[in-house]
Parts: C-alpha cells; structure tokens; sequence
C-alpha cells in the first residue's frame, strides 16, 4: 500500500499536522496496525460508484490512542486522512474528544465538524491535490470560529514532545503554571488522554525511531538510552502499545 502525506496550509499548521493518502490494491485482506501517536485522525475511504465514479463512504473518526489499533483492508484501497495536532482537534469543534479515545466511530454519529457543503462537494473532487485544497478551504473558512486551546496546554504538549516524555508531570505542570490536578483535567479535555498517557505515546514514538535508527544497539542500552526503567519495562510497553517486542523494529 502507497502511503503519502501532505503539509496543510500555513495558517491551519497550528491545529493540523498532516494530509496523508494511503492506496493499493489487496486480493486478500490486508491487516494494518496503527500506532498511538497522540493525534486525532479523521479517515475518508473512497469507493468506486459504476455511474458517478469514485464516491466516498462514511468518514471515521480515530480518537487518541493509548494502544495499537488493527484494521484489515481487501481490495481497492483509497483512503484519505487528515491529523489533527494533540489539542488541535477541539479547535474546531465543542465535542468532547475524550468520548472517542482509543475508538474508531463513524463520524455521522457525532457530526458537529462538516456541514452538508463539504460532503456535497467532496465527491466531484477527483484527484488528491483537489481534494486537499478542499479540505485546506473548508477549514480555513472555520478559522473565523475557532475555539482556541488554552495556550497552557498547548505548551504542555509541546513540552512532553520536546523532552520525549522525559519530563515529570510535576515539572510539567509546574512550567506550565498548573496545579498538576488541573493540568490533568485540562489536559485530558483538549487531548483525550492523561498527560501520563501521552508521555507513555511520546517515549514510545521516540524509542521507535530510535530502535530504527540504531539497529545494533542492544535492547538494554536502548532501554537506558531512551528513558526506561530496564530492558524488562522497555519491552512490557512495547508489547502494551504496538503488540510488538521493541526488537522487530530493528528489522
């Protein structure tokens, strides 16, 4: 499967990390695992309509995940995504996110975030690019009802990042200027999970990349390296959020 992504506009950078696409053909099911990486995504799958062409189905929506998530996809395969930042999501709508953390949902269920426009004119865009700018348009329109996030958690998350969720809650929230107990409340509000949880995402994401870059490295010094306790610790967590062993990363 072709995987790709796109940067969005300039001025949706704060709220939207990434478009991304993902196609192929599978004669058999295919199974993918995703891994928690902190972010909201939103997913349009696009089907082949023998009168009207491609046409997509209902958008789901993945909330913040705390461990992996496995999906099995057969036959064509044409899916496009849209990642929202940690707390970029709740820019843009007053749902709770937290009601969608570690679930895929249809986002019908739940619709507050397109109107009947943008689900009008999605299907006569027929390549990427126009599809993009569609959704780059669509949500610099709503930029004139943002909700701003709290700019204290907004800094949080950027702190937990920039560390690798190195940093103790208490120097967290500290910096931020929180109490710890709001900084957990907050917190979990804008993002979806616990400041915890999300350390756990951002130790795990860095220690993946790490395992990929450092391919002789044994798991011990990658354990001491990367902020774990021991080997033992390193390997629990990783079987919790990839269902893997840190080692077939090194593959």
């Amino acid at each position: 499967m072709l995987y790709r992504e796109f940067q969005p506009d300039i001025l949706l950078a704060p709220y939207i990390e990434t478009y991304w696409t993902a196609s192929g053909y599978n004669q058999e099911a295919e199974l993918h695992r995703v891994l928690p990486d902190g972010c909201v995504d939103i997913i349009f799958s696009f089907e082949e309509d023998a009168l009207l062409g491609m046409q997509p189905t209902s958008p789901n929506i993945i909330g913040t995940m705390t461990t992996y998530l496995e999906s099995a996809y057969v036959n064509k395969v044409d899916m496009l995504g849209m990642r929202f930042k940690p707390a970029g999501f709740t820019a843009f709508t007053r749902t709770p996110i937290s009601e969608f953390t570690d679930q895929r949902v249809s986002l019908v269920l739940v619709e507050t975030l397109f109107d009947e426009r943008f689900y009008v004119e999605l299907p006569q865009k027929p390549t990427t690019r126009e599809r993009i700018q569609h959704l780059d348009a669509y949500f610099l329109e709503k930029l004139k009802r943002v909700f701003q996030p709290e700019p204290q958690i907004v800094y949080a998350v950027d702190l937990i990042r920039q560390t690798k969720g190195l940093l103790p809650l208490t120097e967290v929230a500290y910096k931020s200027c929180l109490s710890l107990r709001h900084l957990e409340r907050k917190f979990k509000v804008a993002v979806g999970t616990s400041p915890k949880a999300f350390s756990k995402v951002v130790k795990f994401q860095h220690t993946v990349s790490y395992l990929e870059r450092n391919k002789d490295t044994s798991l011990f010094h990658t354990a001491i390296d990367c902020g774990y306790y021991d080997q033992a610790h390193l390997i629990k967590e990783f079987k919790t959020l990839s269902g893997d062993s840190p080692s077939y990363f090194k593959l």
